[in-house]
C-alpha cells in the first residue's frame, strides 16, 4: 500500500468518527427541543377504576351540620364529575356566607403509590393564580404602595422597553398588549412547558421583555400571562419583597390558607398531588415543568378549601377595603371606551348574564379558572347567594368546557337549597299571626 493510502484510512476514520458524533448530537439536539411531543406517545397505562363509596374517610369529606341533608347528593355528583372527567383526582369545596359548608376529594392523588387525595392534597392552579395575585395587589393598593396608573419602570426602574411604560392596570387588564407564551431557543422550545428556573419575578420578564407589544397598549385586548408577569413584578417591586414570600405574609397567612404557595421545582411540598394527562381512559405523568416562569399567572399551588377563603374576601368585608374590591372587579374598557370581550376586571372575570338552572335563573357571577400542565381548577363567587365554588382535578386539559358544567351542577345543589330555605322562611313569616 503506498504512502498516500496508509495516510488517507486515519483521515477517514477521524471523518467519520466526527460525523458520527455531529449526528448523535443533532438527534440529542432534536430531542431535547422537542421532548414533549417525541415522548407524547410513551408511558401511557390503563386508568385505574375508582369504586364509589358510601363514605369517605374524615380526611377527605368535610360537611356541615347544617347542610347534612346535601351530603349523600353532592357525593353523588362528586363520583359522577370525576368518571365523566377521567380524572385520577377531584377536589372541591363550597363556602356560604364566608363559612365552608362542604367540600369533597375522590380518587389518587397519586396513581404509582395509590396514594388517595384528601382536603389538603395541594393542585396546580394555572391562570386562577391571577386571581391570588389580584388580591395581593389589593393589599398594596390598601397599603398606597402601589398606583394602577403609573408606567411599570417606576417600580422596575430597569425595565427595558417596550415593558418601561405600560402600566399595571393595562397588565392586569390583559390590554397592554404583552405577548402570551411562544416558542424560544432552550429545551423545549415550548414556553408554556418550560424547564429553566428563574430566581424571581423579574428575573422571568426577560424572556419576553424585549419584545415588541401586540397593539398600542390600551387600545385592545389579548389574553397573556406573560402580561401579568409584568403586574406580579411591579409588586415584586414596589413592596421590597421576593412575590412567593409577599403572597404568604399578605394574603395565605392573614386568610389562614395554610395549603396555598409556589409551585416549587426545586423543593419538595407537602400533600402537592401528581399531575398526568389522560387520554380515552389512559394516563401518563404529565411533562416536568418549572413554574418559576409564571409565579404570578400561572404557577401556585391551592385547595379548594383555601381558595373558598379567598373568593369570600372579593364578596365580604375581609381584608380588602371595597373601594379596592371595587376596583379590583370592575371590568376594564378600552382607550375608545368599548368594552373589553372578556368582562375582564383586574384578575378577575365578571358576568351579571350567568344562567343557572336551565336559564330559569340569572345571576352575577366574578370567577378565574385555570388549565396548568397536568391539572385544571374552577373558581367563581356568585355574590348574589354569598357563595364560593372551587373545583380541582389533576389532569391537564386545554379548556374548562368539561369542568365548568360538574362545577356549576354543585353550585345549583346548594343554591336550591338556600332558595328552598328562603322560600320556607317567607311562608313561616306570612304564617304568623298580625
Amino acid at each position: 500500500m503506498s504512502n498516500v493510502k496508509k495516510a488517507a484510512a486515519p483521515r477517514r476514520t477521524v471523518k467519520r468518527v466526527f460525523i458520527g458524533l455531529l449526528v448523535m448530537s443533532a438527534a440529542w439536539l432534536g430531542f431535547r427541543l422537542l421532548e414533549p411531543v417525541l415522548t407524547w406517545s410513551s408511558g401511557w397505562q390503563p386508568l385505574p377504576v375508582i369504586a364509589a363509596v358510601e363514605s369517605l374517610p374524615a380526611d377527605a369529606e368535610f360537611i356541615d351540620e347544617d347542610w347534612r341533608d346535601l351530603a349523600a347528593p353532592a357525593a353523588k355528583r362528586m363520583f359522577d364529575a370525576r368518571a365523566a372527567l377521567q380524572a385520577p383526582a377531584l377536589s372541591a369545596a363550597i363556602s356560604i356566607k364566608g363559612k365552608r359548608v362542604w367540600a369533597s376529594a375522590i380518587g389518587l392523588a397519586d396513581v404509582a403509590s395509590e396514594r388517595r387525595t384528601t382536603l389538603i392534597s395541594r393542585f396546580r392552579l394555572g391562570s386562577t393564580s391571577k386571581a391570588v395575585t389580584s388580591v395581593a395587589i389589593g393589599t398594596a393598593l390598601d397599603a398606597g404602595l402601589l398606583d394602577l396608573d403609573l408606567p411599570a419602570q417606576h417600580y422596575v426602574v430597569d425595565l427595558a422597553s417596550p415593558l418601561a411604560t405600560i402600566t399595571t392596570r393595562q397588565a392586569m387588564s390583559h390590554t397592554a398588549g404583552v405577548r402570551d407564551y411562544g416558542l424560544c431557543l432552550c429545551f423545549p422550545i415550548w414556553e408554556h412547558q418550560n424547564r429553566r428556573h428563574f430566581a424571581d419575578t423579574r428575573a422571568a420578564l426577560r424572556v419576553f421583555e424585549r419584545d415588541p407589544l401586540l397593539f398600542t397598549p390600551g387600545t385592545s385586548f389579548d389574553y397573556s400571562s406573560y402580561g401579568y408577569n409584568v403586574a406580579g413584578a411591579v409588586l415584586e417591586a414596589a413592596t421590597k419583597t421576593p412575590l412567593l414570600d409577599y403572597l404568604q405574609r399578605a394574603v395565605f397567612d392573614p386568610l389562614e390558607m395554610t395549603h396555598s404557595g409556589g409551585d416549587l421545582s426545586d423543593t419538595p411540598v407537602v400533600e402537592r398531588a401528581t399531575f398526568y394527562e389522560v387520554e380515552d381512559g389512559n394516563y401518563k405523568p404529565a411533562f416536568r415543568v418549572d413554574n418559576s416562569i409564571r409565579w404570578p399567572s400561572g404557577g401556585l399551588l391551592s385547595t379548594p378549601s383555601d381558595m373558598a377563603i379567598l373568593g369570600n374576601v372579593m364578596i365580604s368585608e375581609r381584608l380588602l377595603s371595597q373601594a379596592t374590591r371595587e376596583r379590583l372587579l370592575t371590568p376594564q374598557r378600552l382607550a375608545d371606551g368599548s368594552a373589553n370581550p372578556q368582562g375582564y376586571a383586574l384578575g378577575w372575570r365578571y358576568s351579571d348574564q350567568k344562567k343557572l338552572f336551565d336559564g330559569t335563573l340569572t345571576t352575577s357571577i366574578i370567577h378565574h379558572n385555570g388549565t396548568a400542565v397536568g391539572s385544571t381548577s374552577y373558581f367563581a363567587a356568585l355574590p348574589e347567594f354569598d357563595l364560593v365554588i372551587s373545583v380541582m382535578m389533576n389532569k391537564g386539559q386545554e379548556n374548562l368546557d368539561a369542568l365548568a358544567p360538574q362545577a356549576m351542577a354543585l353550585v345549583e345543589l346548594f343554591v336550591a337549597e338556600q332558595r328552598r330555605r328562603g322560600a320556607a322562611g317567607q311562608d313561616s313569616k306570612s304564617a304568623q299571626p298580625k
